[in-house]
Formats: C-alpha cells, sequence, structure tokens
C-alpha cells in the first residue's frame, strides 16, 4: 500500500527551489504528511589544513543563520506539522541521499535546474545524483512549458514492460485516484543499436514491439479500475517520453528507474535521469 506521511524538501534557496516548496507543501498538506526543511551550507572539506579555511568560519555561521531565517519563514505559512534542518556538509548531493537513508521519507521534491554542458556530464545535478543513489520516492520539479502543474490532473506513466518499470504504477494509481488525475500509459520500442545495425549480436536484446493489449494487460493487475489511455510509439526512449509529456500537456511524469545499462548510459546518463534533464514538466522518479 503507498502512503506519503512523510515530506523531505531539500532546497538551495534559489527561486528554482521556490518553485519545488509549492509542490512540496501542496502535497504534505494534501496527504497530512509531515514537512522537512533541509538546506546544507556547503564548506570545504576539512581533511585538508584547518589553517586555510580559518577566516571562513564566520561566513559559514552567517550562511547557517541566514538559511534558518529563511526556511523558517517559509515554515510558517504550513498547516502541517514541520520541522527546519540547516547544517554545514562538504557535498550537498551526498548530504541530502545520507539524509535520505537515514530518514526514509515517503517523497522527497526538490527543484532540477536542468544544467547542461560538460559540467553536467561530468557531475549531473543535485537532483539526478539524487534520483540515482537515493532509491526513494523523487520528486524532481520543473514548471511545465504550458502552464502551472498543480493539482496534476493529467499524468504520464511510461513503461518498458519490464517488472522494474511497474514498481512506479502503485504510485501513478495513488495519485491518479488521490488527484481525479486522468493517465497516460506510453510504451517506447527502442531503436536498434548501432551495433545491431552493424550485425553485432546485442548483450540485451532490444523488446519486440507491443501492442496496446499488451501494454493494457501489463498494466492492468497495478492500476484495477482505473481508466487509463495508452500511446506506443518506437525510437529513442528519453527523447519520446519528453516528447509526448509536451504533447499531451502531461502535469507529471511518473516513472521508476532502472540505473546505468551501457557504457552510454554511464557516460548520458540513463534514460530517467536525460528525462529528468528535459521533461518539460515535473518528474516523480518511483
Amino acid at each position: 500500500m503507498i502512503a506519503i506521511r512523510d515530506v523531505l524538501f531539500p532546497t538551495d534557496l534559489s527561486p528554482e527551489s521556490d518553485r519545488a516548496f509549492d509542490h512540496a507543501r501542496f502535497l504534505a498538506e494534501r496527504f497530512g504528511a509531515s514537512l522537512t526543511l533541509y538546506h546544507a551550507v556547503q564548506v570545504p572539506d576539512h581533511r585538508f589544513a584547518h589553517w586555510a579555511f580559518a577566516h571562513e568560519h564566520d561566513v559559514w555561521e552567517r550562511a547557517e543563520r541566514e538559511a534558518r531565517a529563511c526556511l523558517e519563514r517559509r515554515a510558517e505559512t504550513l498547516r502541517v506539522s514541520h520541522r527546519v534542518i540547516v547544517e554545514r556538509q562538504v557535498s550537498i548531493p551526498h548530504a541530502v541521499v545520507d539524509l535520505i537513508r537515514a530518514y526514509q521519507p515517503d517523497l522527497t521534491v526538490l527543484a532540477t535546474h536542468g544544467r547542461h554542458g560538460l559540467g553536467h556530464l561530468l557531475v549531473g545535478s543535485v537532483a539526478e545524483q539524487v534520483v540515482e543513489h537515493a532509491f526513494r520516492p523523487v520528486l524532481c520539479v520543473r514548471e511545465p512549458d504550458h502552464g502551472a502543474a498543480l493539482p496534476f490532473r493529467r499524468l504520464l506513466v511510461p513503461t518498458d514492460l519490464s517488472v522494474a518499470s511497474s514498481l512506479a504504477f502503485p504510485m501513478a494509481a495513488y495519485f491518479a485516484r488521490t488527484f481525479g488525475a486522468e493517465v497516460v500509459v506510453l510504451h517506447v520500442t527502442p531503436e536498434p543499436t548501432l551495433a545491431t545495425l552493424s550485425g553485432i549480436p546485442d548483450p540485451m536484446p532490444r523488446p519486440a514491439a507491443a501492442n496496446e493489449a499488451k501494454v493494457r494487460d501489463f498494466c492492468r493487475p497495478s492500476f484495477g479500475d482505473l481508466a487509463f489511455d495508452v500511446r506506443l510509439d518506437s525510437g529513442s526512449v528519453a527523447n519520446h517520453i519528453v516528447k509526448v509529456a509536451g504533447e499531451e500537456r502531461a502535469d507529471l511524469v511518473i516513472m521508476a528507474t532502472r540505473g546505468h545499462d551501457s557504457l552510454g548510459d554511464k557516460i548520458l546518463g540513463s534514460n530517467t535521469e536525460r528525462v529528468v534533464r528535459h521533461s518539460p514538466c515535473p518528474v516523480l522518479v518511483g
């Protein structure tokens, strides 16, 4: 059974995080969940010589005070139980992942900045690193290109008909029933790899194209009597999920992550990470 009783909201105090806070507050109040507001002040690794950072302690203390005051002002607007955590950390992504693993929130809500370029390929965004390593539901918030997402009236649920992809179905059904949302299930048949086209056997065979009946039969045990539409497509999986999210004017994409499946994924990121990076609306990774 899916239930959301604890929501974690990590923030870097940016305008993007302000919009993510609206989602965290909305969901916490809708589900009657407690909300934790978290900010980490980044500091140098103190394994290095302390004398090199002595003059920075006042700066870090001031940053902590200002961050706490900012989060407490936000918390004053909440109608649910809440707490504020501000601390110093060397690595922001590691700090958020460690907190999620220790706290085990039912949902983490954070902004994604969609960073591009070499820096993104090397380190990724905080949101993507949290999605990859937290192993808990994470809502990555970016306001839709076509307008405000709340209160989630149209959901896009991608599936490759694997058991791993179906792990997101209970959360999708939970959101659909809670918000009375329409559901579109999307199946994309992957395009063949360059190696396959060259006649080299694929170590991870691509599934055959599915028809609508097969997709419905696969989803029905999780969705029960919940109505849903089915879309079929073929090509680049991540690109088509992003494209269909825009075409369907989705308020939220709900999908599972399967980690890194190939060398290309290790360089460019998994399909889930690519969708988080480029989606025109928020993405909930369950």
